[in-house]
């Protein structure tokens, strides 16, 4: 009896042992499959995002660049200046265009810190290509404010029309001073939504979050690269590959300023 106890708790430590391995063996292949995954989408983030596709849009705007924010109003006596070290600027391509296969596309931004937004609001405005405004939402913003990036959804809840194929419609976000209007800080882009590819809705089902990512580059639709890419950092916001191919894709419309600051220490979404 002794035998076979001894030899039972042999057998047992020799299955835990093989346990073990295999479950190590495991997680070093999902880690390699991970790290080489992280190497793929780096490499598929196109250098310039424009290069080929600017000339199916409007020249980019001359003079003072769109995406930096400007003031809106005349100063009154009484008037103080938010303490804001930088401008928000509008996540978009060079030429203020981005493309779309959404009905409802999330928009995003990078937001600065304000040490004092007491009596500032957010506002967000969508605009059709006549100027005519579509939706517009408004939220208060905290005393303390810090940067990161900033993202906003379109919501179908409001009785808000679907964006139409092949329309060009402006996105605006402003920082609002409703004492002082002369604050009043605002930052532009544009979106156009496409004709979906057939076979994309099919491409994104067999795919990964990462491959979703290089699907949607691929097809040159920056809102849900963008997008997918911002989600896939918060969610992991420790993954140095996520953080390199955030960096690459801001880099390659020439926010390098903004890809080299902190964008997801503290900052979130505006809207679920």
């Amino acid at each position: 009896m002794a035998w076979l106890t001894r030899s039972s708790k042999f057998t047992l430590l020799m299955v835990a042992l093989a346990f073990s391995l295999a479950v190590n063996l495991q997680a070093q292949v999902q880690a390699q499959a991970s790290s080489s995954l992280g190497r793929e989408l780096i490499e598929k983030i196109p250098n310039h995002w424009e290069s080929l596709y600017l000339s199916e849009f409007d020249p980019p705007p001359t003079g003072e660049p769109e995406d930096l924010g400007r003031p809106g109003g005349t100063r009154g006596p009484d008037c103080v200046k938010p303490n804001l070290k930088n401008p928000p600027v509008a996540l978009v391509p060079s030429s203020t265009m981005g493309t779309t296969v959404a009905e409802y596309p999330t928009f995003s931004w990078y937001m600065p810190s304000i040490e004092s937004a007491l009596g500032l609001d957010l506002k967000f405005v969508l605009k059709d290509a006549y100027g005519k405004e579509l939706y517009s939402v408004k939220y208060p913003l905290p005393d303390t404010v810090y940067p990161g990036i900033r993202s906003i959804t379109l919501p179908p809840f409001v009785n808000l029309p679907p964006l139409e194929v092949n329309q060009k419609y402006d996105w605006q976000v402003g920082l609002i001073d409703s004492l002082c209007p002369f604050n009043n800080i605002y930052i532009d882009g544009r979106v156009k939504r496409v004709e979906e590819d057939p076979n994309l809705v099919q491409r994104l089902k067999q795919a990964t979050p990462e491959q979703r990512v290089v699907i949607y580059a691929n097809d040159r639709l920056w809102y849900e690269t963008l997008t997918t890419l911002v989600e896939l950092r918060r969610q992991s916001p420790k993954d140095e590959n996520l953080k390199q191919a955030l960096y690459k894709l801001l880099t390659s419309v020439g926010l390098d300023p903004i890809a080299k600051k902190p964008l997801f220490e503290q900052a979130s979404r505006t809207n679920n």
